[in-house]
């Protein structure tokens, strides 16, 4: 299968860092076999276009082209005849900053996820965000109100999915790091084995014509 991963920091492999935020801060990264959609190389093709800071929606203040709704079909062009992308957006769209309700951000994602449909013929899997944890110095600044919205976000995806008939993988049960919105290793190995299950099914479901 060819598949695009396409989300966020949590895509591109950012590691947890309680100091992220500030203004001498460095960005590290898992090495690729500690992320979640390692696993999907074993015999696939597989594409990778994670931003730190990527919204569904939003502008960034201090980084540019981070708003999914209006670079997609460009972040698409250089890919042909996929068969399958996975979405990992919606954490981003839950800090404060932006005051979008859970139904709002769910709204904006299904509106992105139509033009996904209209530029690919690729089935669609959709992952919610881990839920966003306000005890720490980072969350407590950006993220007011991030955790009762990211709890309320997983539902309100799974629900979208199913009326797009797109493919769901749940993040609210996975760990979290230190600073409340990234993934330990364990979260991403907790990830990618929901979704390497899923993947299967969904070769297998091509093999036999689906």
């Amino acid at each position: 299968m060819k598949i695009l991963c396409y989300g966020d920091s949590n895509t591109w492999g950012y590691i947890p860092n309680i100091n992220g935020y500030s203004k001498d801060a460095i960005m590290q990264q898992y090495e690729e076999q500690d992320c979640w959609w390692y696993p999907l190389k074993s015999g696939n093709e597989v594409h990778i276009d994670g931003l730190c800071g990527r919204c569904i929606a939003h502008e960034n203040k201090w980084l540019k082209n981070r708003n999914a709704s209006s670079t997609l079909t460009y972040d698409l062009q250089p890919y042909n005849d996929l068969d399958l992308v996975i979405i990992q957006l919606g954490t981003n769209d839950c800090k404060g900053e932006y005051e979008d309700t859970p139904e709002q951000i769910t709204g904006n994602l299904e509106k992105l996820l139509q033009t996904l449909k209209n530029t690919t013929h690729a089935e669609i899997m959709v992952i919610s965000p881990a839920i966003i944890q306000e005890n720490n110095k980072i969350t407590q600044k950006y993220y007011i109100g991030a955790q009762a919205k990211s709890s309320r976000l997983d539902n309100l995806y799974l629900n979208m999915a199913k009326k797009n008939n797109y493919f769901f993988v749940s993040g609210k049960d996975l760990e979290i790091g230190e600073d409340g919105e990234h993934l330990t290793k364990k979260g991403h190995a907790q990830l990618g084995q929901q979704i390497s299950s899923l993947v299967k099914l969904l070769e297998e479901g091509m093999d036999m014509g689906r």
